[in-house]
């Protein structure tokens, strides 16, 4: 992630979004936020809290469970809303935003604003409506369907520690298989190259 604090730039990214007249008693915590193609926005491990809008480009959202099926939230675009739940609480929750296209986001940190965003009644009325269309779209989504030899590469690559999975059966007893099933997909991937044995009921993730 690359930012960005140049003001005249900023005051330009903000006019070509609906919430300048929202966001203009905001402008002072404002700066931009650029994402390579592929590189992640927001993920259940950041540590800094940051509330954005996207200005240009597109992200996927997405929910992981632990047996590493796949819940597809929304595809973000211009104009959309990412943050908004960490205004409130910053509980780890299993959400990724990942950049589907170079990505423009004007952004603000919530550590350092909070006070201003919590007294600002039109910024808390645009909070609730963005987050009101989300809940309408968690209510209608099923997992991606997806084999239990894609669930394992997913779980090793979001839930697994530098994406090295330790013990069979308690991998096993996630993905909702049988420590056989799961070593008879781990010698595939192996086979494939997309993992290596490391140890004794031991894999890491090499590419996925």
């Amino acid at each position: 992630m690359k930012r960005i604090y140049d003001k005249t730039l900023i005051e330009t990214y903000l006019k070509q979004t609906k919430f300048e007249s929202v966001m203009s008693g905001l402008q002072k915590y404002l700066f931009v936020t650029q994402y390579e193609k592929g590189e992640f926005v927001t993920t259940p491990l950041q540590k800094e809290h940051l509330f954005q809008i996207v200005v240009q480009g597109s992200l996927s959202i997405y929910f992981i469970r632990d047996d590493g099926s796949i819940y597809s939230l929304a595809s973000g675009q211009k104009n959309d809303l990412l943050g908004e739940m960490e205004i409130f609480s910053h509980e780890t929750s299993n959400v990724y935003a990942e950049a589907t296209n170079d990505l423009t986001c004007l952004a603000l940190s919530i550590d350092k604003s909070k006070g201003d965003l919590l007294k600002n009644c039109q910024f808390l009325q645009l909070i609730c409506k963005s987050l009101m269309q989300k809940i309408e779209c968690i209510t209608t989504i099923d997992a991606a369907p997806a084999s239990l030899k894609q669930r394992v590469l997913t779980y090793m690559k979001y839930k697994c520690n530098a994406g090295e999975l330790k013990g069979l059966q308690q991998a096993a007893f996630h993905l909702n298989c049988s420590a056989r099933q799961l070593q008879r997909i781990l010698n595939q991937h192996e086979a494939e190259g997309t993992v290596t044995k490391t140890g004794k009921g031991t894999y890491h993730l090499i590419s996925f």
